[in-house]
């Protein structure tokens, strides 16, 4: 039976929430819990249910999914109010990325290595620049995608390590997320910051964009958080870009530029990402779980 066959994805997920839900009533730490939820949303999404099963099935499945969810949630909940909660961790690499080492999560497309340098070039002649050399290093071994280095940092010696509640709101100061996509665009999808601003940008003419960024035609996003946030590379002053961190959601003004480094080179070296700890043996890089491996 194909693994997409309508019964063989209601059989395979049915079972996988009935092992869920009884995982949950054995479990003994939150990292059991955790680990559960990540499976759940693993396998669900791998299944793509709505893509292979009727409607009336599908919405059968999903209440039971939401319906473990919730159970997972009750057993967490139970489960942290037996034992002290231990106080939170968060900790930060001091290693910043390589070309080798930037990506992360699933293998780079078969056959990219051989399109990489015409895509890249096709895209230098569409935006009229020529990208960063670490930039091309990286679009050469993948066409965009996710990483781990997302954080950055303007306080000479930060501490790399903060522990407890009050300690975890100072590093969100000191150390913001200027990746804000949490990755790199693709090729295809890069284009100037004027070009979006202009079909998203409602704004009166003095609280417009274009207002604020006089050089906007020259900034290309190459990573952005919706319509609110955008790291560019900047043109406008030079060849080499700096690379420029707009914030579009400014309540005092239509936007601001918040973080800006001289060129690619020193935006790469100043990369971090979370480092790794472990809570009730689960292995989590900031909030996101890494495995069952600890």
């Amino acid at each position: 039976m194909a693994p997409t066959d309508p019964s063989a994805v209601a059989d395979r997920l049915g079972r996988l929430i009935d092992d869920v839900a009884a995982g949950a009533d054995a479990a003994r730490t939150g990292g059991d819990i955790l680990r559960l939820r990540d499976r759940l949303n693993r396998e669900w999404d791998a299944a793509q249910p709505g893509a292979h099963l009727s409607p009336e099935t599908y919405e059968a499945l999903r209440l039971r999914c939401g319906a473990a969810h919730d159970h997972l949630t009750e057993r967490f909940v139970a489960l942290r109010n037996l034992t002290p909660e231990p106080e939170p961790l968060l900790l930060i690499d001091p290693e910043p990325p390589t070309v080798a080492t930037f990506f992360e999560g699933a293998a780079p497309v078969a056959g990219w290595t051989a399109e990489a340098e015409a895509a890249i070039r096709a895209a230098e002649a569409r935006l009229g620049v020529r990208l960063p050399a670490t930039l091309r290093a990286l679009y050469r071994l993948r066409n965009g995608g996710p990483t781990d280095f997302f954080l950055a940092t303007d306080i000479p010696d930060a501490p790399l390590r903060f522990a407890g509640h009050a300690a975890l709101r100072e590093a969100d100061e000191l150390w913001p997320t200027v990746l804000p996509g949490f990755g790199l665009t693709a090729l295809e999808r890069l284009e100037t910051l004027g070009a979006i601003g202009d079909g998203i940008d409602f704004g009166d003419e003095d609280e417009a964009w274009r207002a604020v960024l006089p050089g906007i035609d020259r900034l290309i996003p190459i990573s952005n958080h919706g319509s609110d946030l955008w790291l560019c590379l900047d043109y406008a002053e030079a060849a080499e870009p700096s690379v420029a961190l707009f914030d579009a959601t400014s309540f005092e003004r239509p936007g601001a530029i918040t973080f800006r480094r001289p060129d690619f080179t020193a935006f790469f070296a100043g990369l971090r990402r979370h480092g790794v700890t472990v809570e009730d043996g689960l292995a989590l890089r900031g909030p996101r779980v890494l495995g069952e491996d600890a």
